[in-house]
């Protein structure tokens, strides 16, 4: 018996969209398929249409007239700006001019608070690593204390929002190359801090009680990186270590020893979309198993994470902060979804707080009320590129590395990057076509060294692998840059006073 065709198809060079009913369900669902070798896909059931301010009118599904409106624009619109309509434009059946006016980040109700510099990197903790910056002065040397690996690239979720959609599954590195990497960031660099630049590792071991080594290592990527064949053994063997660690996941895999979370300095589990995660009985992510060790555990700093979007169903803010008090956690961040563009990302950052301000969970400032609070993260522009990297110089890679697996199955190694959002970076252009992000690390565009050669990081003078004038003029961090390149350009060091109240300072 031949399958019948999908209601709706189209392809294009990096996606085929299919709009069909769900074999199982029934309901109808508008799906992207993507065409890289891990061939992931993302199912869509809503959409936002807005007014022609960008202001949220209602989230709605999306059916057969939406989905064939999608289709005609993707090209230009791209996979993350698609699903967002201006009402106007559905009614006359294609795009409209917008007038042009555009939001500002002053236009959010939002305050940088201690909670958000603490969970998540706004530069704020770098000051508590002075000396390193005092060297990068003086030396032209880097000091790489922070690092995040991705030890594989599988994942059970299908996010919509997925940063690596483009991923291979395959990819992934064995046990002594996880070693070999830590290794080179935490002995060899201490040891190459002592014998060459032993005043300022002095220095830095009198405000920390560390040498320049590698202090905070998180591990990330694939969505699981628990679903790593070697993950508990690799975290009792970092866990002889003096480094603190962090995890990312989606999820906790039953079969992972409960025990091996008590080494962890914090745990962010991520809330996917309902129905992108298996994990979730019955389609609720409260009801999730969630280790015995990982609840009301005062040793462990543990918060969830959500991406505002079409997906959030009613009730969403309420049912977050019911599990957070259920588990003894310690906050939930929310953000919007990196992929989308500058403009796009500060409408959804608007709509979001002014729910949450509804909700009482920040008050008229944007001052968190309880245990939410906003990650008010969002994309840089080209001007304010031009006048960060007046030289040509990513600043994150002074003190930051991110080791992704993308292409290890093939190459045997794999490349080192100064950040883990150069994937989502999306740009509108003046005539209303979208650059879309590429959700994916692609090392030929943002690459630094591979992993076998990562100690070529803290042993050569800091230089350029690729302009970020050129390749990120949409970058996340800009501020985290801007940071750096002040604190390492200080005439005078002795007079920072880093903020006591700030957590996780070994996470910049």
């Amino acid at each position: 018996m031949t399958q019948a065709a999908p209601q709706l198809e189209r392809e294009t060079d990096r996606y085929r969209l299919v709009y069909d009913a769900n074999a199982k369900t029934g309901r109808m669902e508008l799906t992207l398929f993507a065409k890289a070798e891990g061939k992931h896909k993302a199912v869509h059931t809503s959409f936002n249409l807005l007014d022609d301010d960008g202001k949220l009118i209602e989230k709605r599904p999306i059916t057969a007239e939406v989905a064939a409106f999608i289709m005609d624009h993707f090209e230009r619109r791209g996979d993350t700006e698609s699903l967002n309509i201006h009402a106007a434009d559905l009614a006359a059946g294609k795009l409209g001019a917008r007038s042009g006016q555009r939001i500002t980040p002053e236009g959010v109700r939002h305050t940088l608070t201690n909670t958000e510099k603490s969970f998540t990197a706004t530069g704020a903790k770098l000051e508590a690593h002075w000396p390193i910056f005092e060297k990068l002065r003086d030396t032209g040397y880097g000091s790489l204390i922070r690092a995040t690996m991705t030890n594989h690239q599988v994942c059970s979720s299908r996010c919509q929002f997925c940063s690596t959609i483009a991923r291979n599954k395959r990819d992934s590195v064995s046990l002594e190359e996880a070693k070999a990497f830590v290794e080179a960031l935490y002995f060899e660099q201490a040891e190459f801090n002592r014998q060459r630049f032993p005043e300022y590792n002095e220095r830095y071991k009198a405000l920390t009680g560390s040498d320049i080594r590698l202090r905070g290592l998180i591990l990330s990527g694939g969505g699981q990186p628990n679903l790593w064949p070697h993950f508990a053994e690799f975290v009792e063997w970092l866990a002889t270590l003096d480094i603190d660690l962090g995890l990312i996941t989606n999820g906790f895999p039953q079969k992972v020893p409960e025990e091996v979370y008590r080494h962890f300095k914090w745990i962010r589990l991520s809330i996917t979309p309902e129905d992108a995660s298996p994990f979730y009985p019955e389609g609720r992510f409260e009801d999730q198993y969630i280790p015995a060790t990982v609840r009301n555990n005062p040793d462990v700093t543990v918060g969830m994470s959500f991406v505002f979007g079409p997906w959030a169903k009613d009730g969403i803010l309420e049912r977050l902060s019911g599990m957070l008090k259920a588990n003894g956690f310690d906050y939930v961040r929310l953000l919007t979804d990196c992929n989308l563009t500058r403009d796009s990302q500060l409408l959804a950052h608007r709509d979001l707080a002014e729910m949450l301000f509804k909700g009482g969970h920040i008050d008229d400032k944007g001052v968190p009320t309880g245990g939410l609070f906003q990650q008010f993260k969002y994309h840089g522009t080209p001007q304010e590129a031009e006048e960060l990297w007046d030289k040509g110089q990513c600043f994150l890679q002074s003190y930051n590395v991110f080791w992704d697996t993308t292409g290890h199955e093939e190459s045997g190694r794999s490349f080192c990057y100064p950040c883990d959002s150069v994937t989502v970076l999306a740009e509108e252009e003046t005539d209303g076509n979208v650059n879309i992000s590429e959700r994916k690390f692609n090392p030929s565009k943002w690459g630094t060294v591979p992993n076998t050669e990562v100690s070529r990081l803290f042993t050569e003078k800091v230089h350029p692998f690729f302009d970020p004038r050129k390749n990120c003029t949409s970058c996340l961090f800009m501020r985290n840059n801007r940071f750096v390149k002040e604190l390492a350009s200080r005439a005078d060091y002795q007079s920072i006073r880093p903020n006591p109240d700030l957590e996780h300072i070994n996470f910049p």
